[in-house]
């Protein structure tokens, strides 16, 4: 009897054992989203290279046609993009955007003149980098230029393992399968973006469920959409100027929430579209998606001001100034790239070469604003994956960093591109998008 305990005990923790490395194996091939699997930029089950050029651990770099700055996604053995292809094809700017708006004079770092564009869906297989199929989703003429770091394809698609759902903002919502067939599709109006700087905001899926926000210098709002259909769930309106944020959407004491950043952070029933708490005193212009964990969310915003609040969850109303914000930063909050939770870490990376690690639910300052080596700039967003942090800087340099409390530099990495997007991680590979081309940087053997 005692052998046969035993046997059955050790059976039982065999199938675990097994199932647990299916699990990490399945988990392995899937970058679905902005953020990631995690929706947090972190891959826990991923082991890319540490180091790699040109002519080292490069398995295959890809030419893409046009312009996006939009993160690539995967799903088993497809990566997908977005991008929107410049065409010498006359077309008039369509006069959408009403009189009077304010805030639409020019950004000086706005592009003044533009073609009419080929919005296209851009399949690879994640083996080879080699084209699978194209898709064009429309071919038009934007209504208003974009920043010269972003483009007319600055979002980055999801997928569920069965459709792709890209948006382009103006120019729609559009579901694929993942062979290239049309499902469906759902219209959005002309966006006015403040200064002209284009928009930027991706979707969320969770479910059945896409979260879609459009704050602009028109009527805002955040709206939920039935993946299967296209058909609108609820629609909240949003008092919030121009915003390039992504929602992020966690479950919480058993509710499904959405969080979406602002001026004001706001948090909204997935469900309903019910508006749950909100928190201000964020900078206008927000663009960084919240982190959420350790039953806090943590919204950060630097324009003009730097802004990190850590709110606390399970609360209704108005946060703002409450006790229920645990605690704030007034240095060292991004701009652009997101925040990155990574177990009791939070960590921030400034746009302009300043790195911090705190902790992330009493914001102890392990270190706070480290200058990162050479004079870098950075748009893209942190990741991570096997206890290394990923730093791709616009100039194409890539500085490695060790997880943890003090600063360890392990590589530094030099493409020669350009780079807007930030990085997936799948498997033993990590993907950069780059200006022109798609890498693919892997563990190759060395002979």
């Amino acid at each position: 009897m005692k052998h046969l305990l035993l046997t059955t005990i050790a059976a039982v923790l065999l199938v675990a054992l097994v199932s647990t490395r299916l699990m990490a194996d399945e988990a392995m091939k899937y970058w679905p989203q902005w953020r990631g699997p995690t929706w947090n930029g972190v891959a826990p089950h991923a082991d890319p290279p540490t180091t790699w050029s040109e002519t080292e651990n490069l398995r295959w770099k890809t030419p893409v046609k046009g312009a996006g700055w939009g993160s690539p996604v995967v799903w088993g053995d497809r990566i997908f993009l977005l991008t929107a292809i410049p065409l010498d094809k006359k077309m008039p700017i369509p006069d959408v955007i009403p009189a009077g708006i304010e805030k639409m004079k020019q950004h000086r770092d706005a592009i003044g003149s533009w073609k009419a564009q080929r919005f296209a869906i851009v399949c690879l297989n994640r083996i080879t980098g080699k084209l699978l199929w194209s898709r064009t989703i429309q071919e038009a003429m934007p209504h208003q230029g974009h920043h010269r770091k972003a483009g007319f394809a600055s979002e980055s698609p999801v997928t569920d393992g069965q459709h792709i759902y890209a948006y382009f903002g103006s120019f729609g919502l559009h579901c694929y399968d993942h062979e290239g067939r049309f499902v469906w599709k759902k219209e959005f109006e002309a966006q006015p973006i403040k200064y002209g700087v284009g928009e930027g905001s991706s979707p969320a899926l969770f479910g059945n469920t896409l979260v879609i926000p459009v704050d602009t210098e028109g009527p805002s709002y955040v709206v939920a959409i039935d993946k299967r259909t296209g058909e609108e769930i609820w629609k909240q309106d949003r008092d919030e100027e121009s915003n390039w944020s992504t929602p992020s959407i966690f479950t919480h004491a058993g509710r499904r929430q959405v969080v979406l950043n602002g001026e004001k952070v706001r948090s909204y029933d997935l469900a309903t579209g019910e508006l749950l708490w909100e928190c201000g005193e964020q900078s206008v212009g927000a663009i960084p998606m919240p982190a959420v964990g350790h039953g806090l969310v943590f919204a950060a915003s630097g324009f003009r001001q730097d802004t990190l609040d850590a709110i606390a969850l399970g609360q209704r109303g108005d946060l703002t100034g409450g006790e229920h914000v645990v605690w704030s930063l007034t240095r060292g909050a991004p701009y652009v790239p997101c925040p990155m939770l990574w177990g009791d870490e939070l960590y921030l990376l400034e746009d302009q070469s300043f790195f911090s690690c705190l902790g992330a639910v009493d914001g102890e300052q392990h270190y706070l604003k480290e200058r990162l080596p050479g004079i870098l700039n950075f748009t893209s967003s942190p990741v991570g994956a096997a206890d290394r942090i990923y730093l791709l800087s616009d100039a194409g340099r890539t500085v490695v960093l060790q997880r943890g409390k003090e600063v360890k530099v392990l590589a530094i990495n030099e493409v020669d591109e350009k780079f807007h997007a930030s990085p997936a991680i799948v498997g033993d590979a990590i993907y950069l998008r780059g200006e022109k081309h798609l890498f693919c940087f892997a563990k190759l053997e060395r002979l």
